[in-house]
C-alpha cells in the first residue's frame, strides 16, 4: 500500500464499476484507476441520440421504487416520470389475417396466464420444468373458466404460445424448457411502478447522479478523469500481492485490490486464460453455470405516428401451422431448427418519449444471428410482420430511421443480462459464489461485481449498483472509514 492509501484497480466502467469507485472516494480511498474496454463509460447502460433525443438500447426503465437504490438516489431530483402509455393491463394482440381478437377475451386470458406465472406455490408443488408447469396449470384453468366456449379455447392456445416468448424475455433463455419451476422466482422485484422512465435524457443520467454531477456539477467526483477508455484487460496475475493486470496493448497495472465487473459472458469466454493462477473450482463452476442470455432491441422511427393513442403495443398471435409458413413467405434471415428469426420478435411497443418510434425486442435462439444482419433485412422483416398483422387496420409508412443493440456479439459483453436456469440449479452454481473474492493470505485481492453477482436483482441496473457498493464496502472494511 502506498502513502496515498491502497491502490484500487476497477475493470469496467459500467454501473457497478462507477458505483464502487464513488463509494470508495466517499470513504477516502481515492487511489483509483478504472479500465474500460469500450470507447465510452456506462456498460449496458447505453443511451444514444435518436430522432433528436436519447433512447436506451440497454437498461431503459427504473423497475420499482421500494428498496431500489436507483429510485432512492433520484426520487427528489425530478428526473423520472411514470409511463404515459395506456394503463390497460392486457396486450394489443393481432392475428395473421390482420384482425384483432376480442379484446375483453384476450385480456382475460392474459390475466389468467400472469396469475399462473405468479403462483409460486403451485409451481413448486408441480415440479419439473416451468414449461410443463405452466402448460398444465394454464390449460386446467382455461378449461375451468371457458369450458364450452370453443373460440375462447382456440384463442387460449395462441396466448399460451405468445407467453413462451414473454417468459424468455423476462428470463433470457433460448427456450422456456431451460427454466425450472423454481428458477423464475429467484429474482425479487422492487415494489412500486415498474416502468419509470428518464424522459428524454436516457438511463445514462444515473451515471451523472452517481458521480454527483447531478444535482450540483461543482461537486462532481473525478471518476471520468480516473477512467482509461479502450483498455481491455487480458491477464490478471493474482497469485501474490500486488495484483498485476496486463492489457491487450501491452500496458500493465498493479493494485492492492482489483474489482472486476466484466459480464459473466466475458468471464465464460476468457477465464481459462484471463486468470493466473487458475481459478478455484467453486469459481469455475459459478462462471460456467450462471447463464447470460441475449435480448436485443430494435427501434424503428416513422415519419409519423400511425397507431392510435389507445394502442400501446402490437403483439402477434399465431398458430403453429402459420409459423411454419413463415420461412416460405419471408426466407431472408437466419433460422434455427427450421424456425424463422421473425418468430422471435417480441411485441412492438410504443415509447413515451418518442411518439413516432416503436421498440421491438428480439430474443430466443436467433438473437445473436440477427445482430449480424444488415439494417435493410431487419427493416424488411419487421415491416412485413407489422403489415401482415396490423396492415389492414392501419396505414403503415416505411420507417425513416433504425437503431439497434448488438450485445451478444460484442466481445466486451457477450450477452444482455443474467437469469437462473434449471442447469444452473442442477450444478449448484450461484451468484453468491460468483461474487466471492479471490484471496491471498486471507485478504481479498480480486473482487467481483456486476449484475450477475447479485443473488436476487440480477438483470437490473439497481442490482449492478448494489454489487458495486458491496465490493467497495468489502475494501472499506479492511481499512476503516477513511484512509
Amino acid at each position: 500500500m502506498s502513502a496515498k492509501g491502497p491502490k484500487i484497480l476497477i475493470i469496467g466502467a459500467g454501473a457497478s464499476g462507477i458505483a464502487a469507485a464513488v463509494k470508495l472516494f466517499e470513504h477516502g480511498i481515492c487511489n483509483i484507476t478504472i479500465l474500460e474496454a469500450e470507447n465510452r463509460i456506462g456498460g449496458r447502460v447505453c443511451s444514444v441520440e435518436f430522432g433528436g433525443t436519447f433512447v436506451d438500447i440497454g437498461g431503459q426503465w427504473v423497475h420499482g421504487e421500494k428498496g431500489n437504490v436507483v429510485y432512492e438516489m433520484v426520487k427528489d431530483l425530478d428526473l423520472l416520470s411514470p409511463s404515459q402509455l395506456p394503463q390497460d393491463p392486457g396486450m394489443s394482440f393481432f392475428l395473421p389475417d390482420g384482425t384483432a381478437p376480442d379484446k375483453s377475451l384476450s385480456d382475460q386470458l392474459f390475466a389468467l396466464a400472469i396469475a399462473v406465472k405468479d403462483d409460486q406455490e403451485c409451481a413448486r408443488n408441480h415440479g419439473g420444468t416451468f414449461a410443463d408447469y405452466f402448460t398444465a396449470e394454464y390449460n386446467q384453468r382455461v378449461q375451468e373458466k371457458f369450458r364450452g366456449n370453443p373460440s375462447a379455447l382456440d384463442l387460449a392456445n395462441l396466448v399460451a404460445a405468445w407467453f413462451q416468448k414473454f417468459m424468455v424475455l423476462l428470463n433470457p433463455a433460448e427456450c422456456w424448457n431451460q427454466l425450472s419451476v423454481t428458477s423464475h422466482y429467484v429474482f425479487q422485484a422492487c415494489e412500486g411502478d415498474q416502468m419509470l422512465g428518464w424522459r428524454n435524457r436516457g438511463y445514462k443520467t444515473i451515471l451523472d447522479v452517481l458521480t454527483k454531477k447531478i444535482p450540483d456539477a461543482s461537486k462532481q467526483l473525478p471518476i471520468e478523469s480516473r477512467t482509461i477508455l479502450n483498455k481491455e484487460a487480458v491477464q490478471i496475475d493474482w497469485g501474490e500481492a500486488p495484483v498485476k493486470v496486463e492489457c491487450s496493448d501491452g500496458s500493465t497495472f498493479k493494485a492492492d485490490h482489483v474489482i472486476l465487473t466484466a459480464s459473466v459472458g466475458v468471464l465464460k469466454a476468457s477465464y481459462k486464460h484471463l486468470f493466473r493462477p487458475a481459478l478455484p473450482d467453486f469459481k469455475v463452476n459459478s462462471i460456467e453455470g450462471v447463464p447470460l442470455g441475449t435480448v436485443d432491441k430494435i427501434l424503428l422511427k416513422f415519419p409519423r405516428k400511425w397507431w392510435p393513442d389507445n394502442v400501446k403495443d402490437i403483439s402477434f398471435l399465431w398458430a403453429e401451422e402459420e409459423r411454419m409458413e413463415l420461412i416460405k413467405e419471408l426466407p431472408e434471415g437466419p433460422e434455427v431448427n427450421g424456425r424463422s428469426w421473425l418468430e422471435n420478435l417480441f411485441s412492438f411497443i410504443a415509447i413515451d418519449t418518442h411518439p413516432s418510434t416503436l421498440l421491438v425486442w428480439i430474443n430466443g435462439p436467433t438473437a445473436k444471428l440477427v445482430e449480424l444482419l444488415p439494417d435493410e433485412t431487419i427493416i424488411e422483416g419487421c415491416m412485413s410482420m407489422l403489415r401482415k398483422f396490423a396492415g389492414k387496420q392501419f396505414e403503415i409508412p416505411e420507417p425513416d430511421g433504425i437503431i439497434r443493440s448488438r450485445w451478444g456479439n460484442n466481445p466486451h459483453f457477450r450477452g444482455s443480462y443474467a437469469y437462473v436456469s434449471a442447469e444452473m440449479e442442477r450444478r449448484q452454481a450461484s451468484a453468491e459464489d460468483l461474487a466471492k473474492p479471490l484471496t491471498v493470505n486471507g485478504k481479498p485481492v480480486v473482487l467481483f461485481a456486476g449484475e450477475a453477482t447479485h443473488k436476487s436483482r440480477f438483470s437490473t441496473v439497481n442490482g449492478a449498483i448494489e454489487t458495486g457498493h458491496r465490493e467497495a464496502d468489502r475494501i472499506i472494511s479492511l481499512y476503516g472509514k477513511t484512509v
